[in-house]
Formats: C-alpha cells, structure tokens, sequence
C-alpha cells in the first residue's frame, strides 16, 4: 500500500472503526489471546478489507461463536460488501447462517455442486435430497425442547474410489438402482436453478 509506519496506524485504527471495534487505539495494544473469539473474527474482517477487494472470501466467519456474536459478524460482512460494493463468498455448513445474507446458494457434496438456486428458490423448492437433508438440520423455534434433530445417516463416499452413481446414493433415502449405476448431470431448470439428481424432490425429471 506504501504506506508510512504513521499511516499504516492510522489507517488500521480507522478500519477497526469501522468493524465497530470500541477503543481502537487500546487494542491495537493488545495480544490476539486477550480478545473474544468475536473481536478476532472483526479484526480478521478488518484485515481481509484493507485492500478494498472485488472480491472477499469468507470461510466459516461464525465457527465457534456463540448466536448473537454470529448475527452480528454477518450483519459487518453483509454492510462492508455494499460500503466497498464488492462480491462476496460466504462458506459455511450452516444454511441457516447464510439464509438472509446471500443472494444465491450452491449446495456441495463430495467435492461437487449438487444443487445452486436463488437463495428464495432454495430454500422454497430445493430439488436435491442432501439439500432437503441440510435444511432439515436447522433448528426451529417452533421445535419442542428435547426434540433431536435429523441427522443424516452414513458417511461420505471415499474421494480416492472414483465409483459410479450419484456420490450420495448411500445416504439418500430415496435411492433407485439407477443413481448407483450413473453419476446424474448438472441440470439446469431455465431460472438460474440448477441441481444433480435423478428423482428430484417435487418429481420433476
């Protein structure tokens, strides 16, 4: 960035400012073990825009943080990419994270896309049984306390086999001869929906 030693502070005081770090002059002070798990990822965030990138990935921003921490680090990501008008890659295993902070999905399993819709379109008329299974998995409100929530059974094919059929034949529980012989294409629905199944939920073929 060539900046001078001065500038280069200050400029880092300003963008743990707009991570909403409070009293950023004191914790540019600070040792990493003296912060809270949601302190680092803001000071990680701040780090991945100080370049003002097209393009910011983010892998797994909420891991380990407790709900209200995860609400607000997404609400950041979400305000930084329309402040520095950048694309944004948001990876995580928990649809329910990304449910109102992006605007497309792409599901994958064993390495492929098995499914990508809008984010709406998704989560409304998923075609892709592992799909359904994910969306399964996120805790409702309206879910009794107690109640254990679908896991789905069986593990993941080895990568190194290279063997015939869908990847998540041995898991799905709508299963047919035909999705262990051959491995299904990528169909494309013709509204930016597409999805890897022989039997797609809904019967479309």
């Amino acid at each position: 960035l060539k900046l001078s030693k001065k500038e280069a502070h200050e400029q880092a005081i300003e963008l743990l400012r707009r991570v909403r770090i409070a009293d950023p002059e004191g914790m540019m002070r600070k040792f990493p073990y003296q912060l809270s798990g949601g302190m680092r990822q803001r000071i990680m965030i701040a780090i991945a825009v100080s370049c003002k990138p097209e393009l910011l990935f983010a892998d797994e921003p909420t891991t380990a943080l407790d709900v209200t921490v995860q609400a607000q680090v997404l609400e950041l990501l979400s305000e930084l990419r329309k402040e520095f008008n950048m694309a944004m890659i948001l990876v995580t295993h928990d649809l329910g994270v990304v449910a109102g902070h992006t605007d497309k999905i792409a599901v994958m399993y064993a390495g492929d896309v098995v499914e990508m819709a809008p984010t709406r379109e998704l989560f409304t008329n998923m075609k892709m049984p592992y799909t359904e299974a994910l969306l399964k998995s996120i805790p409702r409100l309206e879910t009794p306390t107690g109640t254990r929530l679908p896991v789905i059974e069986g593990r993941l094919p080895d990568p190194t086999k290279n063997e015939p059929g869908c990847p998540f034949a041995n898991r799905c529980p709508y299963v047919a001869d035909k999705c262990r012989a051959e491995k299904p294409p990528l169909k494309d629905t013709g509204n930016g929906h597409l999805y890897r199944c022989w039997f797609p939920i809904g019967g479309e073929k």
